[in-house]
């Protein structure tokens, strides 16, 4: 029996802005759609895996398979392993990886679960964390990917160690619900790496290690237990903005979506700034990189930041337009809150969305 876990937001086929046109571009704000700005946060709630009812995510993920949006996240408790709390459930971390779904986006139910810690092995080399968990569709078939490790023996791990940030996997299904199989460690991932299907049939990984990077993958062995790169890897966006002549530098750059919107292929990742000198860039920001083709070359947002947030996922919304999905970042009004927004490719080429940073253009 399915449990609805969340109410309250009152989405309709045109919320927020007009409609897009073929190439992803806005259509005008209308009065009518204008008032639906204020309806983010969700109520979104989930009592899974917890001792109480949270609102809390992270690293939210939206997918949306026929007229059916689904949800999956980072799950409290986000924390790495920790020696004081392993003698709690689930060793102190994650619970695994809870699936949501949802018509319209504001009436939330419990699906399953695609992965729960409490139903693996103890030596499986993927029981902890779960950290950015996300599904894509990719030629006709349905990916799950992960970070993850075991927190229970060094042994159980791929590298034979503690994973400073866990590791890669994979798994597939036929099914956007699962069952996920075959979920295969992936060596030469990263945390938070994220996976492209583009029009001709190629697979990408997008990896990030303090800079971005591209590269082909091979899913075809996944029956196998068998990950393959193909191609070499290609460093696709620099961490260091002195290509677009902003003096703020982030820590490093995380959390990367691909997005084809219209005829742009659109690179989203997220930046930490800690650097005080530079106020209006402190906090977890997002950017976008944008190019005519995988290959590139990519341009970075001249802007330096489109966004206060990050670690945002893009999905195909109610009016036939792009919309993500991000957890709220920018003050305590709603901090790790679910929120969802439309996005489009404004006149000059640049991502738009209702909390972009508004008088940055250059």
């Amino acid at each position: 029996m399915m449990r609805v876990v969340s109410r309250g937001l009152c989405l309709a086929a045109c919320v927020i802005a007009g409609r897009a046109d073929a190439d992803g571009r806005a259509g005008p704000l209308s009065p009518e759609t204008a008032p639906a700005a204020a309806m983010n946060p969700l109520e979104f709630r989930y009592e899974e895996g917890q001792a109480a009812p949270r609102q809390e995510v992270r690293d939210p993920c939206i997918v949306r398979e026929g007229d059916t949006y689904y949800l999956t996240f980072t799950m409290w408790p986000f924390r790495n392993r920790e020696e004081q709390h392993l003698a709690e459930p689930n060793q102190g971390g994650s619970p695994g990886i809870a699936l949501y779904a949802s018509k319209d986006l504001k009436t939330w139910t419990f699906s399953n679960w695609l992965v729960k810690s409490a139903d693996l092995a103890e030596d499986c080399p993927y029981r902890n964390r779960f950290w950015a968990p996300e599904i894509h569709k990719i030629n006709g078939r349905f990916y799950l990917i992960f970070t993850a490790d075991n927190w229970t023996r060094k042994a159980y791990n791929p590298a034979g160690t503690w994973g400073s940030a866990g590791y890669a996997f994979i798994g597939v299904s036929d099914a956007v619900t699962g069952p996920y199989e075959h979920v295969t460690y992936v060596e030469g991932g990263t945390c938070d790496m994220t996976l492209f299907g583009d029009s001709d049939g190629q697979v990408y990984a997008v990896k990030p290690k303090s800079d971005v990077y591209i590269q082909k993958i091979d899913l075809s062995g996944l029956a196998r237990n068998t990950v393959a790169w193909a191609g070499k890897e290609e460093r696709v966006v620099a961490c260091k903005n002195a290509d677009i002549d902003v003096p703020a530098t982030p820590d490093y750059l995380e959390g990367p979506w691909l997005e084809r919107i219209g005829g742009t292929y659109c690179l989203f990742y997220a930046e930490t700034y800690t650097d005080a000198a530079y106020p209006d860039f402190l906090g977890y920001r997002t950017n976008v990189a944008y190019a005519d083709c995988v290959q590139g070359p990519w341009r970075k947002d001249p802007r330096g930041q489109v966004f206060f947030g990050g670690h945002v996922t893009v999905f195909d919304g109610p009016d036939a337009r792009k919309w993500f999905a991000y957890r709220w970042e920018q003050d305590n009004r709603a901090r790790g809150r679910l929120c969802v927004d439309p996005l489009t490719i404004d006149e000059h080429g640049k991502v738009q969305a209702r909390e972009t940073l508004a008088g940055r253009g250059r």
